[in-house]
Parts: structure tokens; sequence; C-alpha cells
């Protein structure tokens, strides 16, 4: 039986994954509080006053600054708490609707990224989702079959992580994600199209648990399918709530 195995978000861009047991969803949304907060490069397009969506190079993430993944972060959309943390040990605490607390974050991150930023970034905030990597608001999902494929493949482990997606599924066929474009599933009682494939960066070749950039998942793909995509992106059709299994 196809099933969901795990539902993830990412509220700021760039850091830690949060996993969550269920969510509920709305027809043209993505998942509540999904990078829904963002790090502006210095000197790139985005207005800290009035933040819009941008390509995702105007922002500090993981295709350019590896480090980000040394640490891992904690958001309460409640009480608007940041708890940023390594091996156990909390780093920072900060408020995310206090400026001072906002600015010990930029200057946090402008340390941990080192060199590639040469000043601190601004920490933006917009509507939900307002800072993934498209510009429409879609979910995305990775079969973990065809993860499990590409490891007998390549004689390597694949954390699921690198790929950063909201959805991981399982129960079908390796590559089945693909022939699934076009049509509609369902998870929950949500409804959702799929609607396109994933086309993945140097992002994924960063080990999510260590920051080091260890792999070259994305030339293995080019090299074995002529193609970088992994996982699709879908677009939710009916509202309503999943839950992971």
């Amino acid at each position: 039986m196809i099933a969901l195995r795990h539902i993830y978000r990412y509220p700021i861009k760039g850091l830690s994954p949060q996993p969550l047991d269920a969510v509920e969803l709305a027809p043209g949304q993505g998942l509540p509080h999904d990078r829904a907060f963002a790090l502006a490069r210095p000197g790139g397009s985005v207005d800290p006053e009035n933040p819009r969506w941008a390509r995702k190079t105007n922002f500090v993430m993981l295709m350019l600054d590896e480090a980000l993944a040394s640490v891992q972060t904690d958001f309460d959309p409640l009480t608007r708490r940041l708890e940023i943390h390594r091996a156990g040990k909390l780093l920072l605490e900060a408020r995310l609707d206090d400026s001072g607390d906002r600015r010990a974050v930029e200057e946090f991150i402008h340390a941990l990224a080192g060199e590639g930023l040469p000043r601190p970034p601004r920490l933006v905030e917009g509507p939900d989702g307002e800072f993934t990597d498209k510009s429409d608001r879609v979910v995305s999902a990775i079969n973990l079959a065809t993860l499990r494929a590409l490891e007998a493949l390549w004689g390597e482990s694949i954390d699921p992580l690198r790929f950063r997606a909201n959805l991981y599924i399982d129960g079908a066929a390796p590559w089945a994600e693909f022939d699934w474009i076009g049509g509609g599933i369902a998870i929950g009682q949500a409804r959702f199209a799929v609607d396109r494939r994933n086309g993945r960066c140097a992002a994924v070749n960063v080990d999510p648990r260590t920051g080091t950039r260890d792999r070259d998942i994305v030339g293995k793909l080019q090299r074995d399918f002529g193609h970088a995509d992994l996982g699709v992106y879908l677009r939710v059709r009916e509202g309503g709530r999943i839950a992971a299994g």
C-alpha cells in the first residue's frame, strides 16, 4: 500500500526541517509556516522592508552555504521562538518578533556561513511559502522507493533529508512518481494535482547531518539518467488533514 511516511516543514529557508505528525492543508497553498522566513543575502534583490519572492540565489541557502546544515533549528510559530542547536547544545534562543533577537540571528548566521557571506544577512518574513524555491505555492514530494533504487545502483546510502521535501511517500514503484504527472493523488483528506518534476541543485550534495559537501548526486543523476530530476511538485486541489502513516 502506498502511504505517506514523513511530513516536514522548513520555517526558515536553508535551515533544518521540522517533522510533523499531521497538518491541515488549504487549496492552492503549501504547508503552513513552510519557508515563511528567509535570510536575504547582502547585495541581493530582496528589499528587507518589503520582501517578496525571489530566486534562491538571493538568500542564504545550502547550495552556497553548506555550513547551515551543521546546526539544527526549532521554531514555534505560536510563540515565534527560535532555537538553534548543535549536537544537542543550545547555541542561540531568539524571539523572531523582537528586533534585537532578529539581529542576533543575523549575526549568528553571518559567523556560521563564513567567507561566503561578507556581511550579515537580513531575516525577512513573508506569507506562508513566500520563500520556497518556486514562485507558485507547491508541495514537494519524494518517493522513498526511488531513493532505495539509487542506493542499490550507486552502492551507497542516501539520507532522504538531502532533498528537503515536504512529503516522503513509500510503497510505490521506483520512479512511479514521474508517471503521476498530469494526474492526481489523494493523501488523507487532501487531493493533489501532480504538477511537474523537481530539478535538483547542488544543495543535495550536502550532508544534512554534518554540513559537509560530500557527494555529487546531481552529477550522478545526469550521468546515469540524462537529467537531475528527483521528486515531484504537487498542488493542493482540495484541502484537508494529512497525517504520517
